[in-house]
C-alpha cells in the first residue's frame, strides 16, 4: 500500500459521527457504551487529543489504534507508557501492510509500550520488534458456572439453572473452608472516604518496587482510572483488617466479579481468603464467576492451591523504540491487575 492513499489522524481531528460509524463496524458488541466512554478510555488528554489514532481512505475510517497513556517506573526512573488498545482494520483492507504502518506511528508517542492482544495481532507487532511474554496469569473462579457466557449461549435456561444447583454444595464447600465469616470483612460501595482510605493501605504497602517494571498510580491516575471512571457506580471496596480491594460487579456478558486492584498484591493469603470470601456471596447474588490477575507466579500458584482456579495465560507483548529502555523491560517483570488494561470495557 502507498502511504499517500492513506491518512493517519487523531480520532479528535475527524467529526465524531464518523468514528461511531466505524465503531459499530469494529465493535458492534460494545456500542451500547463505547460511543460514550472512548474519550475516558484513551485518555486523550494525556497526549493532548493526539490519540487514538485513524487511518482514513477516501474520507472513510478503516482503521484505529487505541492507546491508554499512563507513566510507568522503569528501574526507578518515571517513563511515558500505553496500552495499544482496540486496535482493528476493517475486513477489505487487512493484509495491506497498514497494521504495520498504524503500530509504527503509534509507538512515536511512548518510551514504553504493552498490550494483551491476540495472535492476529502479534504477527503484526512482531515485524516491528515487539517481544510476547505468557508471564500474566488471569483466575477464574466459578460460582454459577453454567451462567457463564460460554454455557449460557449454547445450552437451555432451565439445563443450565439445574446444573448450577448440582454444582454449587461443591463451591460452597471449597470457599465456605477458606473464607473470612460474615462479621470479618465488610464490602462497602465505593466513596471518595473509603478510597482515600484504601489509597494509604496501598502506598504504604507498595514502597518497593524494585526488580519490576510498574504503573505509578499517583493521584493523576487514580482521579482518571478510578474516580472518574464511568463505572465508579458498580466499584465496592472490600475490606478486612488491613487488607483491601477495589472491585467490580458487571453484567455485561453475563453477571461477574472483578477484582481491580489490591491494596497488598503480595498477600497471597489475603487475596485467596478474599477471592473465598466474594464467592460465597456470589452464591447468594447468583453470580457467574469472579477474575483476578497478577503478574506473580508464587502468588498464582498459591491462589490457584487454595481455590482451584481455572488459569489463562494470556499473551502480553511490549516493545521501546529506545534501545535502552526496551533492554531494561526485557530484564525487569511486570507488575501490572486488572484495572491497568481494558479489562472490564471488552467482553
Amino acid at each position: 500500500m502507498e502511504n499517500e492513499q492513506i491518512k493517519i489522524k487523531s480520532a479528535a481531528q475527524i467529526p465524531e459521527n464518523e468514528l461511531i460509524d466505524f465503531y459499530s463496524q469494529a465493535f458492534e458488541n460494545r456500542m451500547k457504551f463505547l460511543p460514550s466512554i472512548w474519550r475516558w478510555l484513551n485518555r486523550t488528554d494525556f497526549y493532548k487529543n493526539q490519540a487514538p489514532l485513524v487511518v482514513q481512505a477516501d474520507e472513510k475510517v478503516i482503521a484505529h489504534a487505541g492507546m491508554m497513556p499512563f507513566f510507568i517506573n522503569l528501574e526507578g526512573k518515571k517513563q511515558t507508557a500505553a496500552w495499544f488498545i482496540d486496535f482493528k482494520i476493517l475486513e477489505q483492507w487487512q493484509r495491506q501492510g497498514l497494521g504495520s504502518i498504524v503500530t509504527e506511528k503509534w509507538i512515536e508517542f511512548s518510551d514504553c509500550c504493552v498490550t494483551f492482544c491476540n495472535e492476529k495481532s502479534i504477527g503484526v507487532f512482531k515485524k516491528i520488534g515487539w517481544q510476547e511474554d505468557f508471564n500474566t496469569f488471569v483466575h477464574f473462579n466459578f460460582v454459577h458456572l453454567f451462567s457463564h457466557p460460554a454455557f449460557a449461549r449454547k445450552l437451555p435456561k432451565v439445563l443450565c439453572k439445574m446444573l448450577n444447583i448440582i454444582i454449587l454444595p461443591f463451591f460452597f464447600i471449597l470457599y465456605k473452608t477458606k473464607a473470612y465469616h460474615k462479621n470479618g470483612y465488610r464490602l462497602e460501595e465505593l466513596t471518595d472516604e473509603n478510597f482515600a482510605q484504601f489509597y494509604e493501605i496501598y502506598k504504604e504497602k507498595n514502597q518497593n518496587t524494585e526488580n519490576f517494571t510498574t504503573p505509578v498510580r499517583d493521584e493523576d491516575f487514580v482521579n482518571w482510572r478510578i474516580l472518574r471512571s464511568p463505572s465508579r457506580e458498580k466499584y465496592f471496596i472490600y475490606i478486612c483488617k488491613n487488607f483491601q480491594a477495589i472491585i467490580l460487579i458487571n453484567d455485561n456478558h453475563g453477571k461477574y466479579i472483578d477484582v481491580l486492584w489490591v491494596s497488598d498484591n503480595c498477600n497471597k493469603l489475603e487475596i485467596s481468603k478474599m477471592i473465598a470470601t466474594l464467592g460465597l456471596r456470589a452464591i447468594k447474588e447468583k453470580i457467574a464467576y469472579i477474575r483476578f490477575l497478577t503478574c506473580k507466579k508464587d502468588v498464582s500458584d498459591y491462589v490457584k492451591s487454595k481455590t482451584f482456579s481455572k488459569i489463562k495465560h494470556i499473551r502480553f507483548a511490549f516493545f521501546s523504540k529506545n534501545k535502552e529502555i526496551f533492554e531494561k523491560m526485557k530484564r525487569n517483570s511486570f507488575d501490572f491487575e486488572l484495572l491497568d488494561s481494558d479489562f472490564e470495557h471488552i467482553r
